[in-house]
């Protein structure tokens, strides 16, 4: 397993996200929660960043790209305990990584947040976009005091 994994997904010129996603079924490729988060008002790059978030975990993992496994993990926002205490957010929504199937049994592979105590490392995504690039980086990080709970 590797310390950390980059992604770069280009959507100059792609009209959908089917397009991104090319002969891969998007069904698969995206979960439910996330194309019905994805799908209201959401721009192209909004899919195109978390398919980047996507294969840098893939890539932190050191496992393909397949539609099975980018489907297994699931990019979703996380408000910190400050944006939940209040109605003003001043640290975004971080990405929640939750893995599935397979990959949430991986040895020391965390599921995401329900993880007991992040001890192996939580992965944690970063995403940026261009209008024609999405850009992700995945890392293996020890549970942070945002995260609340310990």
């Amino acid at each position: 397993m590797k310390r950390w994994g980059s992604a770069i997904v280009g959507h100059a010129g792609l009209t959908s996200p089917r397009e991104l996603v090319g002969d891969m079924p998007l069904e698969v490729v995206y979960t439910r929660a996330e194309r019905l988060r994805s799908a209201g008002g959401r721009t192209l790059q909004h899919w195109a960043g978390r398919l980047a978030a996507k294969r840098a975990v893939l890539r932190l993992l050191g496992l393909p790209p397949t539609p099975e496994r980018l489907g297994q993990v699931e990019i979703l926002p996380l408000p910190t305990t400050a944006c939940r205490a209040s109605s003003a957010c001043l640290d975004g929504h971080p990405p929640a990584v939750r893995l599935h199937g397979d990959l949430a049994a991986l040895p020391s592979c965390p599921a995401g947040p329900a993880a007991p105590d992040g001890g192996a490392g939580w992965i944690r995504v970063s995403i940026s976009h261009t209008d024609v690039r999405a850009m992700a980086l995945a890392v293996r990080t020890r549970r942070l005091p945002e995260d609340g709970g310990g």
